[in-house]
């Protein structure tokens, strides 16, 4: 039966919220258990959190385990957020603020941890215009789409509440990667003071991280950057010659952790990149398309976002439409306008979509028909929308 949240997400003063606080006094170093983050409690199951932002600027925190809402602060102008899984970067008034949504999973591979410390607004960092932020690494890239210019933070200061600057680059993108830092300007993707490793990439956009490494979009394909014995390879996957054609993919999406990632190539059909195989699949869809993400489960899912307002689990080798909502986001998508804030994420088990003309996020079982499984009302439309407390 679906379940409806009606916890306020309302307006409120900027807060240090507490949650799940760890005890005063840290173990000593011997005594500490495999995998402690001082600061933070270590729990066994994923804190998936969603994001949103209102038209006023007020982020606030839905805990998914068991729907409370907090507000965490206002931020002024917002036109774009997005997340590295902990972090919620919020593109606005004169520069990009970042607010540490105090839940993350840590990949150790053969298995993950599992944290929860104090939400807080971490600062900003100043610049203007639209700017994109890349985390998942060492450091955390703010890339300012009007100047060119790439601020490099310390991603470890973020989660002390620091913003520490320790570099400054003109790219086109940058992508973070462990230890590396991906450069992609003047046509070619280097690593950042190597200037031996590099490849050519003409007009970059798009970036994600995988499984197997980092995608950078090129104009001819894709860039994989993978990584052994501490060193940065990169390999060209260009797209197949019969589809050479196609619209090429510049956004992509994914459920973290997995190989195989999605992207729209056009309205009439999407893209698939197994980084795996290092494949592309180009494969139609039996409705225009506004956002798409693979699921990469058992089943070979993608969920899309109709232009009819519907939510679309898509099979992955052929195209065609498994299962499909009702039209839940026709009032948004019928206003263009709103559709910039609107964001769609895939997990383990569910998808979420923001729709702000509704007022409302809706979670999706995107395995089973498609159904809705919770609707998250809001007294204010969720203008912006980020799922954090998985993978970077």
């Amino acid at each position: 039966m679906q379940r409806r949240n009606t916890a306020a997400l309302i307006a409120g003063s900027l807060l240090l919220l507490t949650a799940c606080s760890p005890s005063a006094t840290p173990p000593a170093e011997a005594e500490r258990p495999h995998g402690y983050v001082e600061g933070a409690a270590e729990l066994t199951e994923p804190q998936l959190t969603l994001a949103t932002v209102d038209a006023a600027g007020e982020l606030a925190l839905l805990d998914l385990i068991d729907e409370s809402v907090k507000t965490v602060g206002a931020i002024d102008g917002v036109t774009a957020v997005s997340t590295d899984g902990r972090f919620v970067f919020a593109t606005g008034t004169g520069g990009v603020t970042i607010v540490d949504s105090g839940v993350w999973t840590v990949d150790h591979e053969d298995h993950s941890h599992y944290y929860r410390a104090s939400p807080s607004m971490v600062g900003a960092v100043e610049g203007d215009g639209d700017a994109v932020v890349t985390g998942g690494g060492t450091v955390t890239a703010v890339t300012f789409a009007a100047s060119g210019e790439s601020v490099l933070l310390d991603s470890a200061a973020l989660g002390d509440g620091e913003i520490v600057e320790v570099d400054r680059v003109s790219a086109d993108l940058v992508a973070p990667f462990g230890a590396a830092t991906l450069v992609a300007a003047g046509g070619t993707v280097t690593v950042l003071d190597q200037p031996d490793i590099g490849i050519a990439c003409a007009d970059p956009r798009g970036t994600i991280a995988t499984r197997v490494g980092v995608v950078i979009g090129c104009d001819d394909g894709a860039i994989l950057a993978t990584t052994a014995a501490e060193r940065v390879s990169f390999e060209a996957v260009p797209y197949p010659a019969a589809v050479a054609e196609a619209e090429r993919a510049t956004e992509f999406r994914g459920r973290p952790g997995r190989p195989t990632v999605a992207a729209l190539a056009g309205a009439s059909g999407f893209w698939l990149l197994d980084t795996r195989e290092r494949t592309w699949a180009l494969l139609p869809a039996e409705s225009p398309l506004l956002l798409v993400a693979a699921a990469d489960d058992t089943d070979g899912n993608v969920v899309a976002l109709a232009s009819d307002g519907r939510i679309l689990t898509l099979d992955g080798a052929t195209g065609s439409t498994r299962a499909a909502t009702g039209p839940l986001l026709a009032a948004t998508v019928a206003a263009p306008a709103l559709l910039a804030g609107v964001e769609l994420t895939v997990d383990a088990n569910r998808a979420y979509v923001n729709a702000p003309a509704e007022g409302v996020v809706y979670e999706i079982d995107y395995a089973d028909g498609a159904r809705v499984a919770r609707t998250f009302e809001t007294p204010d439309s969720p203008m912006f929308f980020a799922e954090t407390g998985r993978l970077s």
